[in-house]
């Protein structure tokens, strides 16, 4: 076997040298361009060679994509080649070698100032699947040959497996980011957040974590299904779109998500008619929009855009985050209609509690003070138990709203009376209890003009918010006996049997007739309509008796406490 030739042996020696730099590259390198340009331009370096690049294959849009160049003109990274488009198409179209001695002979050179090179490219290959292309160049007299070719290969292999190692490092980590994002969400969507507010950092963190430059979260409108709202931005829209948008479901990517209630993946926007590009936006080219759905109902879209392609992992991880803010969006929702309905009830108990309470009463005090004057006329001894009489109501009535302003207000102490006043109204429930709390009402309004009997049968305390609903019952009928019956003697009755608890206040006055009771709405006015509201409130029964000329009966029975 003749001797190998020194030269032969040094050119063997650089290339042991090269491959052992470039495999110890791939094992500390995790950055797949950073790494392809080093073994670019090892390659470069032991082939003799000026120019060279290296391009991705992207499958879907069938293309490559320049992602390390040497040598070559501005511009060429980022160049997306499609099939018989330059080297880089040929080698795509051919998925096999090409030697050319001349790149000018290449279809659609990319560089035609580059005609007179000898090229040499291969595809980069990893079990048969096309991951890209490695191709070099030289100036005359460089030639290539099959050994250039076999030399090139065993560089594309390391390359395809710094390729494959950087894809397993990039879905590992973006797997990682998916579930760091789905942890912060879950958080998100716990805390007690309004719903914009929520939405908001749902998006702020999905581009944190993700890194989509743009995020946005527009929800149907609850009123109006055919328009989108966005108000909910992350990156890049949060910092450029002030306010808030409204876009017709019939447009757009995010439009036909909605009306298709399924994902929009779109990694060519400049391709797809149906792309609308916000006012402020920044350059993209692609968009993935995906329905956020709860049952049969689109809340809204999960839209995110990027300057490189979505893949199915993307849609898939988006489509989970989707789903966690489709139950956000409803719980929000449903948080935000049981706060309204508790303001409303809240206001309505209010307004029947003033007008039980404090209302009655500064009646009864415009009733004296129209009589003060002629009363004191005629006799002055009437006129001053007049104006005692209207100082004690106005007392009641202040010491009352006191004791309302102190149920309201947890921070401020309750003050069941002023400084010489009884307690009054639910202050004397609290105290004394409801029947003592009835007749002590009674008497206090009808200012010793009405006789009062108090008739008990088997009744028992009650809890506070029962006794407080009965007793603004009673003390309902009772002002309406006051001011309309012309009355000498009530009857209270408290009665307590296994259908439940019974509370009549019975008079002897003059009547009235039923049926003007018997319309809807506000039908007997606010006093009537709250007395209602109370009963229904304990499940309870409300009744009107009463004959003209001979007096009349409410009776209201609820349920007793265990069958409530």
């Amino acid at each position: 076997m003749p001797p190998v030739a020194p030269t032969d042996a040094e050119r063997l020696l650089r290339q042991r040298e090269t491959l052992r730099e470039v495999i110890e590259s791939i094992s500390s390198q995790l950055e797949l361009r950073p790494l392809l340009l080093s073994i670019l331009r090892h390659a470069c370096e032991l082939m003799d060679a000026d120019v060279g690049s290296i391009g991705l294959h992207d499958a879907d849009a069938r293309v490559m994509e320049i992602v390390a160049a040497h040598g070559l003109p501005d511009g060429e990274l980022g160049r997306r080649q499609g099939p018989g488009e330059g080297l880089a198409g040929l080698v795509m179209e051919r998925r096999e070698p090409v030697v050319l001695q001349s790149y000018g002979s290449v279809p659609n050179p990319v560089y035609p100032e580059l005609g007179h090179h000898a090229v040499v490219a291969v595809p980069i290959l990893w079990r048969e699947r096309l991951l890209g292309f490695f191709g070099v160049g030289g100036e005359p007299p460089r030639r290539f040959d099959e050994a250039d070719v076999q030399t090139l290969a065993l560089f594309a292999r390391h390359a395809a497996i710094a390729i494959e190692n950087a894809r397993r490092y990039q879905w590992e980590q973006r797997r990682t980011e998916r579930l760091a994002l789905i942890a912060r969400i879950g958080h998100i969507i716990t805390a007690d957040l309004a719903l914009d507010d929520l939405l908001e950092r749902a998006a702020e963190a999905i581009h944190e974590l993700l890194g989509y430059p743009n995020v946005d979260i527009p929800l149907v409108h609850p009123r109006d299904p055919d328009t989108l709202v966005v108000r909910a931005r992350g990156g890049a829209y949060k910092r450029h779109i002030a306010g808030e948008d409204r876009l017709p479901i019939t447009q757009g990517i995010m439009g036909a998500a909605v009306r298709e209630r399924r994902v929009q993946l779109v990694n060519d926007i400049s391709q797809d008619p149906r792309y609308v590009k916000p006012t402020g936006a920044v350059d993209v080219r692609a968009e993935l929009a995906v329905p956020i759905v709860l049952g049969d109902h689109v809340l809204g879209v999960l839209n995110v855009e990027s300057d490189g392609c979505f893949d199915q992992e993307d849609a898939t991880s988006l489509q989970i985050i989707a789903d966690h803010l489709a139950v956000a969006i409803r719980n929000a929702r449903l948080f935000e209609s049981a706060s309204a309905l508790a303001v409303l009830e809240e206001r309505e108990r209010l307004s029947r509690d003033l007008h039980d309470s404090v209302t009655q009463m500064l009646f009864s005090v415009t009733l004296v003070a129209q009589s003060l004057i002629p009363a004191w006329r005629q006799d002055r001894a009437e006129g001053e138990a007049r104006a005692q009489r209207l100082l004690t109501l106005s007392r009641l009535a202040l010491a009352e709203m006191r004791a309302l302003i102190a149920d309201l207000r947890l921070d401020v102490p309750a003050h069941d009376s002023l400084q010489g006043v009884a307690p009054v109204g639910l202050s004397r429930v609290r105290k004394e209890g409801l029947p003592a709390a009835l007749r002590g009402y009674a008497e206090e309004i009808s200012d010793g003009a009405l006789e009062v009997v108090l008739e008990l049968e088997g009744y028992r305390p009650q809890p506070f918010e029962r006794e407080e609903a009965l007793f603004r019952i009673g003390q309902e009928a009772l002002n309406n006996v006051v001011k309309h019956a012309e009355a000498r003697t009530v009857r209270i009755g408290l009665r307590q049997d296994r259908d439940g608890i019974h509370l009549c206040v019975k008079d002897d006055g003059r009547g009235f007739d039923p049926t003007a009771l018997s319309g809807a709405g506000q039908a007997g006015g606010l006093g009537l309509v709250g007395m209602r509201e109370r009963a229904r409130a304990l499940r309870g029964e409300l009744r009107f008796t009463s004959e003209p000329g001979k007096g009349a009966a409410v009776t209201v029975t609820v349920p007793g406490e265990a069958n409530a």
